[in-house]
C-alpha cells in the first residue's frame, strides 16, 4: 500500500512536468517554404514604401560620371512605383549619418517596405563594406573606417526600424588611387560579402575583387539594366536582380558579376507578381517574322554570299557615334587580302627577313593619326593619362615644367588637328579601351601585318607612291623630304593612299599592338601573324611603324621595322586607331 502511493505521487509529478512543458513550447506554423506562409506581393501590399536615394560624385580624390544620373534616375522611377523618396546628392559623413537616421525614424513611424540605393565610391577593409562621403579629403585606410559609412550598419538600421522588406543596392565598386596601396591587387576592389538580416535583400554593382564598368548613355552598366527589369510586371525582386546579374556579365564576359545576398521570405514584386498574359497577336506575328527570316535565309543560301566589305571602295570613311552623340575618329575599311610583307626591296635592316606572302582579314583602319583634339578629349573625360607635355609635375610640361623639349613645338604640339605626341604604348591602348566603351565598338591598335598591309594599300614599292622619297609628298626630315614642317605637320597634309589612309610615311611614328621580335617574319604565321607571346609585365619593347618628321626617308619606308619601350613618350611617337 505504501509503494502504491508513493508510485501514484511520481506518475503525477511526471504528467505534471509534461503538460508544463507543453504549455512552453512555440505554437506549431508552416515552414517558410511552405505554399501556407503569405507572400509579401505588391500588388496588394498596404504597407508604406519609404526609399533612400543617395548619389555622391564630387569626390575630390577621384570625381565621378554616372551616379548623377544613376541616383536622379533611380529616384525618379521609384516615385512611379509609389516609393516615398528621400534623395540626396554629394553627402559628408556627418550628413549621410543624418539622412540614413532620419531614414531609420521615418520608416518606424509607418514604413512596411524599405529601399536604399547608394551609387559613388565604395571599397572594403577588412572585411568590411565602406560607403564613402564626398569630404573625404584622402582615400586611406583609416580614414576611410573612421570617416566613411559602414554598409553593413545602413542594412542593420534599415532591420532595427521593424520594416517588413528592407532592400539595399550598392552600386558601389568602383577603384581608384589609394595613397597606402601603391600597388593594389584584386582584393584591394570591390565589396565583400554582407549579412542580409531576415526579411532583407542586399544587391551589389560587382563582385569582390572586381570594379563595375560605366557603361552607355550616362548610366552604370548595372544600374541602367537594374532600372529597365524593375519596371516589368510579374518579376520578384530576386528576378528582377537575376536578370540584371545575367544581361551584365554576358555584356562584360563574365567579367562583372552582380552578386545577390538575400534573406527575403516570400515573394515581393515592385509593380506586380502577377505574370502578363500573353498577346496572342504578337505571337502570331513573331512567328511570321520567324518564318519569313527562314525563307529568307533559305534565298540566300542558294546563291554566293559576298561579305559587305570584300568589294572595296576606296577611301570609304565612317565615324563612329559617342556616347554623348558626336562622332569619333574618321575609320576607313579596308579589306581582306594577302601582300608581301617585309624586304622587298633589299634592306640591310635584318629583322624585316625573310620576305614572304601574308593574309590579313578585313579592318578598319583610322584615315589619320589620332589627333590631339581627340586625345585630351579621352584625358578630360577620365582625368587619366595626359600626354607627358601635359602631365601634372612633369618636367616636360609645357607650362609649369623646366624643360623645354616641348616647348619649341608651339602650335603643332598644341593645335587639335596634329597628330598628338608625347603617348606611351600604354596611354595609346588605354585610349582605345575608352573609344571602346564610348562607342560600343572594339577599337584596338593595328597588328605590324595589318599596319604594313594599309600602308603598302596593294603596292609592293618603298613608299606607296614608288621607290623614291620625292618632295613634298611626306613629312620627314627636310634634307630628304622637301616638305615645308619643321616638326608635325596638321593629319591630312599630304595625299592618301590607294587605301584611302593618309600619313602613313613620316609625320610621326605609330605605336602597333605587337611586342617586337627579331625573327618575327620567320617565326609568325603567315595568316593574320601576331608579336610574339610576352611575359604580361607590360615591359617588354613593342613596335612602331611609320617613321617620323624628324627621321630620314629610309625609316619611313613601309617595311621599316622599330623598338621602344612601351613606357616611352617622345615627341615624335604617336598612334593610328583599327577597329
Amino acid at each position: 500500500m505504501k509503494h502504491s502511493k508513493i508510485l501514484r505521487v511520481l506518475l503525477s509529478l511526471l504528467l505534471l512536468s509534461i503538460t508544463a512543458c507543453e504549455s512552453e513550447s512555440p505554437p506549431s506554423r508552416a515552414p517558410y517554404n511552405s505554399d501556407s506562409y503569405p507572400a509579401i506581393n505588391a500588388s496588394n501590399h498596404t504597407g508604406k514604401k519609404i526609399a533612400l536615394v543617395m548619389g555622391n560624385w564630387a569626390y575630390r580624390f577621384n570625381p565621378l560620371k554616372n551616379p548623377k544620373n544613376d541616383a536622379r534616375k533611380m529616384t525618379i522611377l521609384l516615385r512611379q512605383l509609389g516609393f516615398d523618396v528621400i534623395h540626396k546628392e554629394n553627402l559628408g559623413f556627418e550628413e549621410m549619418e543624418d539622412e540614413i537616421i532620419k531614414f531609420k525614424v521615418k520608416l518606424k513611424q509607418d514604413g512596411q517596405v524599405g529601399l536604399f540605393y547608394f551609387a559613388g565610391h565604395g571599397l572594403e577593409v577588412e572585411g568590411r563594406n565602406y560607403l564613402l562621403p564626398t569630404d573625404l579629403r584622402v582615400p586611406e585606410t583609416k580614414l576611410i573606417t573612421r570617416k566613411s559609412i559602414q554598409a553593413q550598419w545602413v542594412v542593420d538600421v534599415m532591420e532595427d526600424s521593424g520594416s517588413k522588406v528592407n532592400i539595399a543596392i550598392l552600386d558601389a565598386c568602383r577603384s581608384f588611387p589609394r595613397p597606402d596601396i601603391p600597388r593594389a591587387t584584386s582584393n584591394d576592389y570591390g565589396l565583400s560579402a554582407m549579412n542580409a538580416p531576415v526579411g532583407t535583400i542586399i544587391s551589389f554593382a560587382t563582385g569582390s575583387g572586381k570594379t563595375a564598368s560605366d557603361g552607355k548613355n550616362g548610366n552604370g552598366l548595372y544600374t541602367g539594366h537594374l532600372l529597365k527589369f524593375m519596371q516589368q510586371a510579374g518579376l520578384s525582386i530576386e528576378e528582377v536582380f537575376k536578370k540584371t546579374r545575367q544581361q551584365v556579365a554576358m555584356e562584360t564576359g563574365n567579367r562583372q558579376v552582380p552578386p545577390v545576398y538575400n534573406s527575403l521570405i516570400g515573394d515581393f514584386c515592385l509593380v506586380s507578381c502577377e505574370k502578363p498574359k500573353p498577346d496572342k497577336e504578337k505571337i502570331l506575328q513573331a512567328q511570321v517574322d520567324v518564318l519569313q527570316h527562314q525563307l529568307k535565309t533559305l534565298k540566300d543560301h542558294t546563291q554566293p554570299v559576298v561579305p559587305k566589305y570584300d568589294k572595296f571602295e576606296p577611301g570609304k570613311v565612317f565615324r563612329d557615334r559617342l556616347r554623348d552623340g558626336s562622332r569619333g575618329p574618321e575609320m576607313v575599311f579596308n579589306p581582306a587580302g594577302s601582300f608581301r610583307m617585309g624586304d622587298i626591296q633589299g634592306s640591310e635592316d635584318s629583322d624585316e627577313k625573310p620576305e614572304r606572302l601574308v593574309s590579313v582579314g578585313a579592318f578598319a583602319m583610322g584615315k589619320y593619326e589620332v589627333t590631339v583634339g581627340e586625345y585630351l578629349r579621352f584625358v578630360k573625360d577620365t582625368g587619366k593619362h595626359a600626354p607627358e607635355w601635359m602631365e601634372k609635375g612633369s618636367s616636360y610640361n609645357i607650362k609649369t615644367g623646366s624643360d623645354n623639349y616641348y616647348k619649341k613645338f608651339g602650335s603643332a604640339l598644341t593645335s587639335k588637328d596634329y597628330p598628338v605626341v608625347g603617348v606611351s604604348w600604354h596611354d595609346a591602348v588605354a585610349y582605345t579601351e575608352w573609344l571602346s566603351q564610348e562607342t560600343g565598338y572594339i577599337y584596338r591598335l593595328p597588328t605590324e601585318a595589318e599596319w604594313e598591309y594599309a600602308a603598302r594599300a596593294g603596292t609592293e614599292t618603298k613608299y606607296w607612291w614608288g621607290n623614291k622619297i620625292g618632295s613634298n609628298k611626306a613629312n620627314c626630315n627636310n634634307d630628304y623630304c622637301g616638305d615645308s614642317f619643321e616638326y608635325t605637320a596638321p593629319v591630312g597634309s599630304f595625299g592618301a593612299n590607294q587605301f584611302g589612309i593618309s600619313d602613313t610615311v613620316g609625320n610621326v611614328w605609330e605605336w602597333v599592338s605587337d611586342i617586337y621580335g627579331k625573327d618575327y617574319y620567320s617565326s609568325s604565321p603567315r595568316s593574320n601573324p601576331k608579336g610574339p607571346r610576352g611575359d604580361e609585365t607590360g615591359r617588354q619593347l613593342r613596335v612602331f611603324r611609320g617613321g617620323a618628321w624628324s627621321n630620314t626617308a629610309q625609316h619611313a619606308r613601309a617595311a621599316n621595322r622599330d623598338d621602344y619601350s612601351p613606357n616611352g613618350r617622345n615627341g615624335n611617337v604617336g598612334f593610328r586607331l583599327v577597329r
